[in-house]
């Protein structure tokens, strides 16, 4: 199971190899199952991702935020991520939960009668003519 989380991790961080966040929180992340390799099956969770855990750290940091600025410490970014994964054991953060998009509603796709489909086909209404404010009724320009 070890390996195996060794290897979810490192697949992400292949992935997004140009993304600096995702280099360090997944070298932190390989050196906290060296010391804790019990901790692998939760690394492994269905759904559970570096960027993802980034997005936790990201919403806890807004809760702190000052103006455009939010600042953590390495400490609480770093405790956030094993919170994250289930593998934290200090005092909880308290992490905003990921907002879900509003509920639209569903209206049932309009279906084209045979009548409706003629009518557009076979359209015998006059052409629009367009006035302007500036004409007079006749089209010409009004003095």
């Amino acid at each position: 199971m070890y390996e195996k989380a060794v290897e979810k991790i490192t697949l992400e961080m292949n992935a997004n190899e140009h993304h600096p966040y995702v280099q360090v929180i997944g070298r932190f992340l390989l050196a906290h199952l060296e010391q804790h390799p019990e901790h692998a099956e939760r690394i492994l969770a269905e759904g559970k991702t570096i960027l993802k855990s980034l997005d936790a750290m990201r919403r806890y940091a807004e809760t702190k935020r000052v103006g455009n600025v939010a600042v953590i410490s390495d400490a609480d970014g770093f405790g956030i991520v094993l919170q994250y994964f289930e593998c934290w054991d200090g005092e909880p953060f308290d992490i905003p939960p990921e907002p879900q998009p509003p509920a639209r509603p569903t209206t049932p796709p309009r279906t084209a009668t045979a009548k409706s489909t003629t009518t557009a086909k076979h359209s015998h209404a006059p052409a629009v003519t367009q006035l302007s404010l500036f004409d007079d009724a006749e089209g010409g320009e009004a003095l």
